[in-house]
């Protein structure tokens, strides 16, 4: 296996990259990313796997750091096919294409930087009695195996296939092909290195029998010129990055994939056509209670970055941040899990329908002004908020203007203002934390809005 030293910089260059890009030559240039980065993965590349929502892969990983690190949103599509690749690239739709080397010549009209080179694994099941210590050839002529689409435009291929073994000619993902192994319908499978390491955590019975040293070179192919310079010349500040060296020894290298299942973070864009993991209960409940799921999501992003055993240091659990307190008070049975994602949702969208029908918008509100004033009830408490819609309206603001009541939250910071204006409490002391966590909130939830149905 090569880990080319070129391509060590991407795990932190590109988010670095897209805002030198923006602020030297304008975002007015032709394709670059602005606030999204759209970025569409070859159905031959074996760099974007999902299992259970969540996406693993090499390249796929590369291209959630390029936007997460630099707080764009990224629109990460898979499986597309070059003509598609080649359309996307051409109308604008797409920033970046992950294709493998072979394809290169589908794309002369663009520049392109090496992603990652690897090597394949071939498996088969740990019951399997084929002997491992002879040639692939020798071990495996006449019998079945599969392999993906981009070992078959190798030379160790084209032997293998004139020397007897029985190749599937389908275009089939690494999860699949593994199913397929040990549903009898395969003898072994061979795939990219790093879909290898993931496929034999998922599946305990797999085992690997052979390294194929074959070169498996994975580039990137930039919209244009100025997003690829730009690039190569930032490419020696990033050459040595611990970060980026930690994901290459999970994927290609002493560290077990397993460890990254523990550690990995759950993030908003790692399920494509969708948001997170959990969109499944997320759209389920939101339906139940009459909230958009949407909106949810961007609320479990803000409270724990959709990790549902986050507990802050004021108690607040789960996905949602919901307190004991609160659960409590919405008289859920004891013996309850607070942590449990289906509990935690749950509560918190009944929170929100409550906290909406207490300010006057039925189950869930009709504009987003609204949307935002219950927000923000969500994270500083709805006794706070009706008290600033009151003092809105006392003032001669619109109490069902986010803007105006947002300004009467900052001015509630002041115990100067807060007593001149017979306030309730003598002082709103996180009325910046409330108005910012909102502000985000809503920016998100209109990027989910735009972005899925």
């Amino acid at each position: 296996m090569k880990i080319q030293t070129t391509k060590t910089s991407l795990r932190q260059l590109l988010p670095t990259l897209l805002l030198t890009i923006c602020l030297s030559v304008g975002c007015t240039q032709q394709h670059l990313p602005t606030e999204v980065l759209r970025v569409a993965i070859s159905q031959e590349v074996a760099g974007c796997t999902v299992v259970g929502g969540e996406r693993y892969g090499f390249a796929s990983d590369l291209a959630d750091t390029m936007a997460r690190r630099q707080g764009l949103d990224l629109r990460l599509t898979n499986s597309k096919s070059t003509e598609q690749l080649q359309a996307g690239l051409r109308n604008g739709t797409i920033d970046i294409a992950i294709i493998p080397r072979t394809d290169r010549v589908h794309f002369h009209a663009y520049p392109s930087e090496c992603c990652y080179t690897s090597d394949y694994a071939l498996l088969k099941p740990s019951w399997s009695r084929i002997a491992s210590g002879e040639t692939i050839l020798e071990a495996w002529q006449g019998k079945r195996i599969l392999a993906d689409c981009n070992f078959r435009n190798t030379q160790s291929y084209k032997a293998l296939d004139e020397g007897g073994i029985e190749f599937n000619k389908e275009h089939i993902a690494g999860t699949d092909m593994a199913s397929m192994l040990l549903k009898g319908k395969a003898d072994a499978i061979i795939c990219e290195r790093s879909e290898a390491e993931l496929l034999r955590f998922l599946h305990r019975n797999l085992v690997e029998v052979a390294t194929i040293e074959e070169p498996c070179e994975v580039i990137f192919i930039f919209a244009n010129r100025a997003l690829k310079e730009s690039f190569v010349n930032s490419l020696s500040d990033f050459s040595s990055t611990d970060d980026y060296a930690y994901m290459v020894d999970v994927y290609f290298g002493p560290i077990s994939i397993a460890e990254r299942f523990t550690q990995l973070l759950y993030r908003p864009t790692r399920v494509m056509g969708g948001i997170s993991v959990w969109d499944g209960q997320l759209q389920k409940i939101s339906a139940e209670m009459g909230v958009d799921w949407r909106l949810m999501s961007a609320m479990a992003y803000h409270e724990s970055r959709f990790r549902n055993d986050q507990i802050s240091n004021r108690g607040a659990v789960g996905l949602m941040q919901v307190t004991p307190v609160v659960a409590e008070d919405l008289n859920i049975a004891e013996g309850y899990d607070l942590a449990d994602p289906t509990t935690n949702i749950t509560l918190a969208a009944r929170i929100l329908r409550r906290y909406s029908r207490a300010l006057g918008f039925g189950d869930f509100p009709t504009t987003d002004d609204g949307v935002a004033i219950m927000v923000a009830s969500y994270n500083c408490g709805i006794t706070r908020t009706i008290e600033a819609q009151r003092l809105t309206e006392q003032l001669g603001g619109d109490k069902l203007s986010w803007s105006d009541v947002s300004e009467t939250m900052r001015k509630m910071n002041s115990p100067e203002w807060s007593a001149e204006n017979e306030c309730r409490f003598v002082r709103f002391r996180d009325a910046a934390v409330t108005i910012a966590y909102t502000e985000g909130v809503m920016n998100l939830y209109r990027t989910y809005r735009e972005a899925i149905e």
